[in-house]
């Protein structure tokens, strides 16, 4: 009996002192869409396709819907939004476009403009980017920014997401940019997702993925004139991110 609970005593420590390393790294999948201009109910189409298909993949945990949500920010349109929007069979996270400015109705359907969403370890910070006309955030987002940076672990896998892309080309700021990635300096910033530019790009900058999408609209083109419409899917394993396109339709342009 001694022998038994010396070995069970020994089996113990071995499960105490096993490295943290041994337990499950994270591997999960999520979905951004931008720029998906819905005008009525045949511009929703599209929108409902790409949503059946992000319902429809597994691998998928949530989805980002990166702004210009809606063409002329109606509340006709916010209605029609918020239902294709919420045909989501998983989590879904908004962020406010340039096209979904008018009479507070964004805050009405969608909710809060700066949001913070967590998953298995990963920090998602959906922020409005639609400031005064000499930057790119107002005053309250970039405080908001300011204290969400304060309150994570450096460690921590950090995902950006807003309407406007902070780097054109993954190279080129806009107003405002450098304040905002600065407060994440210290940190394990890993992405920074946009739009607005209908166009697609992936490229890395000092170690994060600056990623911005062609449209998922029938009411609009891409600036490439790229005929394909659609979203992103990102994979986030073992602290790193890898993104592909998934098309929805091909519409040429005229």
């Amino acid at each position: 009996m001694a022998i038994r609970r010396l070995l069970l005593s020994a089996a113990l420590a071995l499960l105490i002192l096993a490295p943290a390393s041994t337990a499950c790294a994270e591997d999960f999948w999520f979905a951004a869409i931008t720029d998906t201009h819905i005008r009525d109910e045949a511009a929703a189409e599209i929108v409902r396709e790409a949503v059946a298909m992000i319902n429809a993949d597994e691998r998928i945990a949530m989805s980002l819907w990166l702004g210009d949500i809606t063409d002329t920010s109606t509340e006709a349109e916010f209605v029609i939004s918020q239902d294709v929007l919420e045909g989501c069979e998983r989590p879904w996270h908004p962020a406010r476009g340039n096209h979904d400015l008018k009479d507070g109705l964004y805050e009405q359907y969608f909710g809060a403009l700066n949001r913070r969403v967590e998953h298995e370890g990963w920090v998602f910070l959906l922020f409005d980017s639609n400031g005064p006309r000499d930057t790119l955030v107002s005053d309250e987002t970039l405080a908001w920014l300011r204290e969400q940076a304060a309150a994570i672990a450096p460690e921590t896998p950090i995902v950006l997401g807003c309407h406007h892309p902070l780097l054109l080309g993954g190279m080129i700021p806009l107003a405002g940019a450098p304040e905002i990635l600065a407060l994440f300096e210290q940190h394990n910033l890993k992405a920074v997702l946009g739009g607005h530019i209908h166009t697609n790009q992936a490229h890395a900058r000092n170690g994060i993925l600056h990623v911005t999408n062609a449209c998922c609209a029938s009411t609009r083109g891409n600036m490439d004139k790229d005929p394909r419409r659609g979203y992103r899917v990102l994979r986030c394993k073992d602290g790193e991110i890898t993104t592909e396109f998934v098309t929805v339709r091909e519409i040429p342009e005229e």
